[in-house]
């Protein structure tokens, strides 16, 4: 799969009330047909190949290389272009290449969207992490358009920091009725490390894909703590992935690829408990929604397991590739022969979701794949689910904080898919019963939003000051963040 690497937004020609396209798949066919960008060369970049990196994740090779002399500002190879980038709304324009993000969960205040962290995901030991507020704005007239988003959201930086290794994932202190607000990050990398937001945060003027803002000074994120998983911090194992409790906030879990997952106690910055989790590289690690025990990993041995904290000699395998219901990419079965070469050597599981409304629901997909499956924890084996619709490597999934049994997913396709889980024809209530014919597992996506660029990461923005602005969704295009209203 080729990559190319645009400093511009991607393409913004909604059309509806939604700002959503119906999914209509280009050839007909029903849910195992794949939607492609009308123009593939127009994605390729120049000599550009696919390789798997020996970085977590094997994201390094798909994200460009950036002169990490600087925070700010477009210097090296990524400001070549700058000059051609096309102002848009709802756009905020890093001067490196964005991976992880994630947005606030506390309410905002007045017509505030919330705090944005955004990191950066550079292939050497200078990467950054910067704070964005978010707001939401009537659309400028001079752009809006009968039929999209009367409102967008604009970004202004407010605080930044260095972070010696690429971020794998950053979260925020999840809410909790013990406070109002929250200025407490979580980021993971070589090591957990804990920043916090300093009480006054003056804002750079620059939040657009038209200006660099480099015209003010910028606060300092306060390094709080730095927890190594390893007894020689010189030499400790990156950390793929972390997740925040939401139930116990004093509790963090992070994955290694040394194959352990690690619980940590926030309070006394101690390590609760560590555990070989898999065979080889963990990817990622979630808690299951409401439960302080509970979590769920995936990693290189192509495998889910589930964890409980009280009883950690036992885990249950939630699923692993069987060969049985694996398809080629028309839906077909494949040969026996092809079935047990993916038996032995399973395709590795880079990312899991964990459904925030039902507790036994989780979404995961695996390297170089383009099928998202749906597992149910009480149903261990084969996967409730098969999600087809994207034409290239899913890259994220993200379930709906307030949409019951919505997936969201973006994919090298240039695609970000929504998925309706509680639709007629649905088998969500489990296995059929009494010799009946089994039902079809196969989801088609019910709306697209169609990019000029691979869509690295995504995230759903959690808070909106009234209904009426609709719910919205932010993604990691390369250098770009571009939200939309759903």
């Amino acid at each position: 799969m080729s990559h190319s690497y645009s400093r511009s937004s991607p393409a913004a020609a909604y059309e509806g009330s939604s700002s959503y396209h119906a999914y209509t798949p280009t050839t007909p066919g029903g849910s195992s047909q794949l939607m492609s960008p009308a123009d593939p060369s127009k994605y390729n970049a120049p000599g550009s190949q696919r390789n798997i990196s020996n970085t977590p994740l094997g994201l390094a090779d798909i994200r460009p290389r950036a002169d990490s002399s600087m925070s700010d500002g477009t210097h090296g190879p990524l400001g070549y272009d700058l000059a051609n980038a096309q102002p848009g709304t709802s756009n905020y324009l890093a001067p490196w290449a964005i991976y992880a993000f994630d947005w606030c969960k506390w309410a905002p205040q007045g017509n505030g969207a919330g705090k944005l962290a955004v990191g950066s995901y550079l292939e050497d030991g200078h990467n950054f992490i910067q704070i964005l507020d978010s707001q939401l704005t009537p659309t400028p007239q001079d752009v809006y358009a009968p039929g999209s988003s009367k409102f967008n959201l604009e970004f202004t930086k407010v605080a930044e920091a260095t972070h010696s290794y690429p971020v794998t994932r950053l979260l925020w202190e999840p809410p909790s009725s013990q406070k109002q607000s929250t200025d407490l990050l979580a980021t993971s990398g070589d090591h957990l490390r804990l920043w916090s937001l300093p009480s006054e945060t003056p804002a750079a003027p620059g939040n657009t894909i038209t200006r660099s803002g480099r015209d003010a000074a910028v606060a300092k994120l306060t390094p709080l703590a730095l927890l190594s998983n390893s007894k020689t911090p010189d030499h400790t194992a990156p950390l793929t992935s972390l997740d925040w409790n939401t139930v116990s906030p004093n509790l963090i879990i992070t994955s290694s690829i040394d194959t352990t997952c690690t619980i940590w106690d926030i309070p006394s910055l101690t390590a609760k408990t560590q555990l070989i989790a898999h065979d080889k590289e963990v990817y990622d690690v979630r808690f299951c929604a409401k439960s302080v025990d509970v979590f769920v990993s995936c990693g290189q041995d192509g495998s889910v397991r589930m964890f409980d904290l009280r009883s950690l000699e036992h885990s249950t395998i939630i699923y692993e590739p069987t060969g049985k219901e694996e398809r080629d990419p028309n839906g077909g079965r494949i040969s026996p022969t092809l079935a047990q070469q993916t038996m032995a050597n399973p395709p590795p599981l880079l990312r899991l979701a964990t459904s925030p409304h039902d507790t036994h629901l989780l979404a995961t997909f695996a390297q170089d794949s383009n099928i998202i499956r749906i597992l149910d924890v009480r149903q261990p084996g084969q996967a409730l689910l098969e999600l087809r619709g994207h034409g290239g490597s899913v890259n994220s999934i993200e379930w709906s904080p307030l949409r019951r049994g919505t997936l969201a997913s973006g994919a090298d396709d240039c695609q970000v898919l929504i998925w309706d889980l509680l639709n007629s024809n649905n088998p969500m209530s489990g296995p059929p019963v009494n010799g009946a014919p089994q039902q079809d597992n196969h989801r088609s996506p019910v709306a697209s939003w169609q990019c000029d660029y691979e869509i690295g990461n995504l995230g759903w923005v959690p808070h909106l000051p009234n209904s009426d602005r609709g719910e919205w969704l932010g993604t990691a295009l390369s250098l770009v963040l571009r939200s939309c209203p759903l």
